[in-house]
């Protein structure tokens, strides 16, 4: 367990964290063909609870958005035709594809009002974003090392005070302390960051 872990993202790696946050209020919307308020949304990746793919699924999921959760194996994965960048998650929005997380992210907050309307809390959720990506391709980055030694030891390097993990995770915590250290990113609701972040929390906590 990473000792670089800063104290309000250890809590919020922890269960029923938003358990006692402000209702999301979804947002009115045109009637679609066929009656629906929303677009016919599938969410394309493994069977694995990563948080690139599971901010979007809660998202959809806390405000009863109807969406095909498609886990499915490498292959199919490569065949949906939805992969852009080559890369997963990804996002069929009525036959098209998203393929980044956080425009993914974005998509869906602002589908179901979990993103802000206002500029500055915005681009603070943008910011949460990229401070987790960068958190997150710097762990991954240490995968390809066989050695087990070497990986503890690559690890270790970054969880020391001056290491770039420690860093990034500081960054993403004073992001927080921002907002007044209420354990949301941005405002007073809950948003696609907050989802993010306590995934990514988990995954980084409990061994990623």
């Amino acid at each position: 367990k990473p000792s670089c872990l800063p104290r309000p993202l250890l809590g919020a790696a922890l269960p029923g964290w938003y358990s006692e946050r402000p209702a999301m209020q979804r947002p009115s919307a045109a009637p679609r063909a066929g009656g629906s308020q929303y677009p016919q949304l599938r969410l394309w990746y493994l069977d694995h609870h990563f948080w690139r793919a599971e901010c979007v699924r809660l998202c959809l999921f806390m405000n009863n958005v109807p969406f095909d959760d498609r886990r499915v194996g490498y292959e199919e994965l490569y065949g949906s035709g939805m992969l852009t960048f080559g890369t997963f998650p990804a996002l069929e929005v009525d036959g098209r594809s998203i393929a980044q997380t956080h425009a993914m992210a974005a998509f869906c907050g602002k589908l179901t009002g979990m993103y802000p309307s206002d500029m500055w809390q915005a681009a603070k959720v943008d910011e949460a974003f990229a401070g987790l990506t960068d958190a997150t391709d710097l762990v991954t980055g240490t995968m390809g090392i066989r050695d087990p030694s070497e990986k503890i030891h690559v690890r270790q390097s970054y969880c020391q005070s001056d290491g770039r993990l420690t860093m990034l995770l500081s960054g993403i915590e004073s992001l927080l302390q921002q907002n007044g250290s209420t354990g949301l990113v941005a405002g007073g609701s809950l948003t696609v960051a907050d989802l993010a972040l306590w995934r990514g929390a988990g995954w980084v906590f409990f061994g990623a």
